[in-house]
């Protein structure tokens, strides 16, 4: 591990030079560890890298996105304890598990029939990989097990677990994972069932949230790279088999578009690759910049934007053949393009842990959205706007209900709205605020949208007595001259 730290502060070349002298480099030589040498290396070199510039312009834009990408939550953290606090009733806690716990932080909350399915997962990856590997998984994970709890602050979680402890739950974990997303295949042995219980069934989408979108529900993917070599007998990445199947979860939720997308460079859980799918294809660019330093306020409310800044609210529908995700916002002269989100039973949980994911992140593109729809749609009137607009889709018993969801869902959270480097929307909020201060627009806004049928009916029934009042005394004086 010293050896490690050493190399972490070298350059790429000097590191692995100084890895290969001490047998952690060298090409063949013990792959598995090798590779999650490299992974804790690439994180170490992460935590001694300097943050981007705060305002970064041009094509350097685009690459400090990817390197946000390595830098945002390498380590799995607890929720903090005030945005916990929002959520009263336990059963709609988003961040804790409700069936499957992974990792060290829920353990004692895990169903005993998971622990079942678990331990049978396990048994069948054991067999697989003793058709390639020597042992199987045996020892593999004691020697990944130090390198895991690296990825927690200070070992949280862990408690006074021994190694042995510790080893085995998380290869319980690991293999009910593979198995969850990889179809590995053993002549005709079928892997087992992940929710086979007659006396308690659980839908997959139960399993999904629990498994994929909890943050304090993960394990380093590092730990499912040393199984699956294992299981496979090849170096091969798991992302390969990963990445496809968490994107059309994306997509069926209507979260991104449907291109597929490549494999992130660096990422260290499975909601950390959930977060490398939600970027923005509209960057700030050098002129959008120069907002930086110009306060930013509150956002306003779906209908004053209609009636004080005269703008109409549309859906953004993805195209197949387009890299977009909903965080894609934009105004196009009097029309704001808003992608369509679609409200579940899931979707809360998904926004609120990302958020929770960005906190220790450079740049928090999901919690400057999420404070924009929230403001945005936080009467019954607003939703209702937004809902007739096709911009929101939900299932809900009435508006009322979901601008309260809205209302509430970035309570607790904390974030620098003035940055443009964290608030990626900061640009958007002041050309609607420009539109809000324009007499003209105002004035527009006001009489499209502001008045009822009866009250337009009777301006324009003057602005015609006046017209034809101007026309009468032209022609009178015309008259009159002649």
């Amino acid at each position: 591990m010293e050896e490690v730290r050493t190399a972490a502060k070298l350059s790429p070349f000097e590191s692995i030079r100084l890895l290969s002298r001490h047998g952690l480099g060298e090409a063949g030589n013990c792959p598995i560890i090798n590779e999650n040498v490299f992974v804790l290396l690439t994180w170490w070199q992460m935590q001694h890298s300097e943050m981007p510039n705060p305002t970064p312009t041009g094509r350097d834009e685009k690459m400090l996105w990817q390197k946000e990408a390595e830098i945002s939550s390498v380590r799995i953290s607890k929720v903090r304890q005030q945005l916990r606090r929002v959520v009263v009733d336990d059963e709609d806690d988003s961040y804790t598990p409700h069936y499957v716990a992974i990792g060290p932080y829920h353990r004692s909350r895990s169903s005993p029939w998971i622990e079942k399915t678990k331990k049978r997962c396990t048994s069948f990856l054991q067999s697989l990989s003793e058709e390639h590997t020597e042992g199987g998984l045996t020892g593999v994970m004691e020697k990944l097990e130090p390198l895991a709890r690296e990825c927690y602050p200070s070992g949280d979680g862990f408690g006074d677990m021994t190694p042995e402890k510790s080893s085995s739950m998380l290869l319980h974990d690991t293999c009910y994972l593979l198995l969850f997303f990889v179809d590995y295949v053993s002549g005709n042995r079928a892997p087992p069932a992940l929710a086979d219980d007659d006396e308690r069934p659980v839908s997959r989408n139960t399993l999904v949230r629990d498994t994929v979108f909890l943050v304090e529900n993960q394990i380093p993917l590092l730990l499912l790279q040393g199984i699956h070599e294992r299981v496979t007998g090849s170096t091969t990445s798991v992302l390969d088999y990963i990445a496809m199947p968490i994107q059309e979860l994306l997509q069926q939720q209507l979260f991104i578009s449907r291109k597929p997308r490549p494999l992130p460079p660096t990422c260290s859980h499975l909601l950390h690759l959930v977060h490398a799918y939600f970027r923005p294809s509209l960057l700030p660019t050098e002129r959008t910049a120069m907002c930086g330093r110009v306060v930013t306020g509150r956002w306003r409310r779906a209908a004053e934007y209609r009636s004080y800044a005269n703008v109409r609210l549309m859906r953004w529908d993805f195209q197949d053949d387009v890299e977009s995700s909903v965080l894609d916002v934009q105004l196009e002269r009097g029309t704001l393009w808003i992608p369509r989100l679609r409200v579940d039973s899931n979707t809360w949980t998904i926004l609120r842990n990302l958020m929770a994911l960005e906190e220790k992140a450079h740049r928090r593109p999901v919690t400057a959205y999420c404070l924009f729809m929230s403001q945005l749609a936080c009467t019954a009137e607003d939703v209702q706007l937004l809902r007739r607009a096709g911009i929101v889709d939900h299932f809900l018993g009435n508006d009322e209900q979901l601008s309260k969801d809205f209302a509430g869902l970035c309570k607790g959270v904390v974030m620098d709205v003035h940055d443009l480097d964290r608030n990626y929307l900061k640009p958007l909020w002041h050309q609607l605020e420009k539109r809000c201060h324009s007499r003209v627009q105002r004035f527009m806004g006001w009489f499209r949208h502001g008045q009822n049928w009866e009250i337009t009916a009777a301006f324009l029934l003057a602005l015609i007595v006046i017209a034809c009042q101007v026309t009468q005394t032209f022609y009178a004086v015309a008259r009159g001259g002649h």
